[in-house]
């Protein structure tokens, strides 16, 4: 398993890209019909290559002890 960063995602196509810690861009296709992904979700995955390249499967959120998911996201008030 990996861990990266959301860095975009279309809710309407249910597609984005993870940017890992080696710097890698990823494009995964959320399979999960009860969760929508936000930008700055931390997320743990696995990787398969494909003639088009690397793909993101299994994308999970991290979640905290909180039961809320891991996100970089700052809220400024």
């Amino acid at each position: 398993m990996r861990t990266g960063i959301v860095i975009s995602y279309n809710a309407v196509v249910r597609c984005g890209l993870i940017k890992d810690c080696n710097e890698q861009k990823i494009r995964f296709y959320n399979e999960n019909l009860n969760w929508v992904f936000k930008r700055f979700d931390v997320v743990n995955f696995s990787v398969v290559y494909l003639v088009a390249g690397l793909r993101a499967v299994n994308v999970t959120a991290i979640i905290n002890s909180r039961g809320e998911p891991v996100s970089l996201a700052i809220s400024i008030s």
